[in-house]
């Protein structure tokens, strides 16, 4: 398949130009020097040969303003926070925007990784890591949020009944500098437990991990979403903290990039915006569908699990936005979190780690409101 750059199509025009222009210029000279018929006669050719030329390039041109541009999406955990990518993709709401979207499931820190190394175009990832790595320089910036809301529970064991039986024990997080690492350590604090000293923290993988590390004695108390929830809920595992309820305003996923992708693919950029906000609207309007949805890509066995997905559903699209802005007193939240580990967070202002322009720009020309009514 030929594919072409809106440069190499604005290339090709020019050089059009030339030919055409060189072909006038022959047939003047054919006229001023041969049989009028005869310099009509090549000189007609000529022109034609110059319109074929046009018409192909013309073409290849149109072509190229509307062909479909193959972009690798990172997501950093089977979650129900990506429902809007997810979404998207399987609506064709992407393909509508002229976007091939790849998702590709990869942990939050290697998805930072290639997010950087160019490996990822852009990435369904949590604001903490996305800020972490900002703090490094990295350039990372988060576009939207895909949620402006944590659907998380602090669960501990059913013999755990007040935060002070946490002392001295191991709680369990994804990864250190994570969002349920941050999250973690806010909800202890909240609590009146020092996140630094009345216990320790360990990293004990991905949710399912972290579950069964919860109900096997490993750790005392994890971070966790739906549907792991209803799980903790029939095995009688107490609830300490609501993130729902109480959590502090943070941004629970993001939709982030570099900043120097973000510059060169602005079109891009806009399209997957586009189509995101679009499949927000689609979430909140089409309860049945968007469970099917979330329960294909999160590889869960609906009819097994439909009380698990009702309560996903139900806990996460009260997170989504139409809008999603990021408001950076979020951010700063995460900022004030990170500084216990990283002095770099005390000063850092939070905007430099955000670019609102383009969801800014689409309000602004009344798109968002055309499409979430």
């Amino acid at each position: 398949m030929i594919s072409l750059s809106c440069e190499s199509a604005r290339v090709n025009l020019v050089a059009l130009v030339h030919l055409v222009i060189y072909a006038l210029l022959v047939t003047v000279k054919l006229y001023a020097g041969c049989e009028r018929s005869k310099a009509m006669e090549r000189s007609r050719g000529t022109v034609l040969l110059a319109i074929a030329v046009l018409l192909m390039v013309v073409g290849l041109s149109v072509r190229a303003s509307t062909e479909t541009k193959k972009i690798r999406m990172g997501i950093s955990a089977l979650s129900a926070g990506y429902t809007v990518a997810y979404i998207a993709k399987d609506t064709g709401l992407f393909a509508k925007n002229d976007l091939d979207v790849e998702l590709i499931l990869i942990d939050s820190g290697p998805t930072v990784h290639a997010l950087i190394a160019g490996g990822l175009s852009v990435a369904g990832v949590g604001a903490s890591r996305i800020v972490a790595s900002g703090l490094e320089g990295s350039g990372l910036r988060i576009l939207a949020a895909t949620n402006n809301r944590q659907p998380y529970q602090l669960i501990v064991p059913a013999n755990i009944t007040s935060p002070s039986q946490l002392k001295g024990k191991k709680v369990g997080v994804g990864a250190f500098g994570g969002l349920d690492d941050t999250s973690m350590r806010f909800g202890l604090s909240q609590l009146g437990l020092d996140p630094n000293k009345d216990v320790t923290i360990v990293v004990a993988g991905g949710k399912a991990t972290r579950f069964s590390a919860l109900t096997s004695g490993a750790v005392s108390a994890i971070v966790i979403d739906p549907p792991y929830t209803l799980d903790a809920k029939k095995l009688g595992l107490n609830f300490l903290f609501d993130f729902i309820k109480s959590g502090p305003k943070t941004v629970y996923g993001t939709l982030s990039a570099k900043d120097t992708y973000v510059k060169q693919n602005p079109e891009i950029i806009r399209g997957l915006l586009k189509a995101m906000i679009a499949a927000t609207q689609f979430y909140k309007t089409n309860k049945a569908e968007s469970i099917k949805i979330m329960a294909k890509y999160m590889r869960i066995d609906l009819p097994a699990k439909a009380e698990e997905m009702e309560e996903t559903y139900d806990a996460f699209v009260k997170t989504a936005s139409c809008k999603p802005y990021v408001d950076p007193e979020g951010v700063a939240g995460l900022l004030e979190q990170i500084a216990v580990r990283n002095p770099k967070a005390a000063k850092a202002d939070p905007r430099r780690f955000l670019d609102m322009s383009f969801i800014t720009k689409l309000d602004e020309s009344g798109y968002i409101d055309g499409v979430c009514k």
